[in-house]
């Protein structure tokens, strides 16, 4: 068992998620998907890589340039191609937006200072999640929340473990790298989104995504490269 400070530190990121992820589906259910989540993405990846490098990450001028090229792609992803309704829905879910990206920047800096603070790699994660439960628990009992769940449970359970697969893959390459890069790459899932959306869906993508999709691969590259 760790100490006090690395379990308090993971339950900590974890709250900071469950506001982050709670607030990020409000803002979807506006019908703001496409842009809502990569700005959201895009928040929550600068804090903590900004935050990395203050506290001492050391990275080679390539991987300084690669996360650069990351957090661009993010927003080129995010650019509406009609920017007329686009901007009006994001300006009635910018508070919603706000916050979910401050959620997820919260859950990456505790995440990170349980690891600082002597947390072995999995319980930080275990922290976090005993939180959540706990938390949505309490919730769900004050607000007397009734109905029956919509989707199957094979659909929920699947997210749930990707969600929590994708919060164990951060945790290791926090473990083994910087913080400042394993939170950029982190952040790229809208840009696998776009992709997904154009490959499954047929969706075509306009100049600003595709933009978006050469800076997120240039910046893999790039941070990947030895010595970043």
């Amino acid at each position: 068992m760790p100490g006090a400070a690395p379990l308090a530190w993971g339950a900590v990121a974890g709250l900071a998620g469950l506001v982050g992820i709670t607030a990020l589906y409000r803002a979807l259910a506006d019908g703001t998907m496409g842009i809502a989540s990569p700005i959201a993405a895009l928040i929550g990846a600068a804090l903590p890589a900004v935050a990395g490098l203050l506290l001492g990450d050391r990275l080679a001028p390539s991987g300084v340039v690669g996360i650069g090229c990351g957090l661009l792609a993010i927003v080129a992803v995010a650019a509406p191609g009609d920017r007329g309704a686009a901007g009006r829905d994001v300006r009635r879910s910018l508070p919603l937006i706000l916050v979910a990206g401050l959620g997820f920047a919260g859950f990456y800096l505790g995440i990170d200072q349980a690891v600082r603070a002597g947390g072995a790699t999995w319980w930080p994660l275990l922290a976090a999640r005993a939180a959540t439960v706990v938390v949505s628990f309490v919730v769900v009992g004050r607000l007397r929340l009734g109905g029956r769940l919509s989707g199957s449970w094979r659909m929920l359970v699947a997210t749930g473990l990707g969600d929590l697969m994708g919060n164990a893959f951060f945790v290791l390459a926090n473990a083994q790298g910087a913080l400042s890069a394993a939170v950029v790459l982190s952040s790229l899932y809208p840009v696998t989104t776009v992709l997904l959306a154009r490959v499954v869906l047929g969706e075509r993508l306009h100049l600003g995504q595709a933009i978006g999709v050469g800076l997120a691969l240039l910046g893999v590259v790039l941070i990947a490269l030895p010595g970043s």
